[in-house]
């Protein structure tokens, strides 16, 4: 079996905890919007919005499941090219982290949600 070293395993997990935070963070932040302006045309784009921004931190997680079984499961070593395009994902998460979060506070301070 492959296997990580140990800093890139928890930046992994931490990653996934920081898009499990964000899609948390989308959906209570849509919920609010619902809760206190209802479904408006106001509302409708950013419920567009704040549900691709949960479906973008959605396909980084899976993508780092997906990702870490196929290397635990490659032998005797994972291969460069999963190695590199788990590199790519880490770098891509990182972003993607940083985009939601700040698409999910534009939003609640274009609402005065903050």
């Amino acid at each position: 079996m492959a296997e990580l070293p140990e800093e890139i395993i928890n930046t992994i997990l931490n990653l996934q905890k920081q898009l499990l935070e964000q899609i948390n963070l989308a959906t209570q932040t849509e919920y609010i919007l619902l809760e206190q302006f209802g479904e408006t045309e106001a509302t409708l784009r950013e419920f567009d919005i704040l549900q691709n921004a949960r479906e973008r931190a959605d396909t980084y997680y899976s993508r780092f499941y997906v990702t870490l079984r196929r290397i635990y499961e490659s032998q005797p070593y994972a291969t460069r090219d999963i190695l590199g395009m788990l590199e790519r994902l880490i770098n891509e998460a990182e972003a993607t982290i940083e985009a939601v979060r700040a698409t999910i506070e534009e939003i609640k301070r274009d609402f005065g949600l903050s």
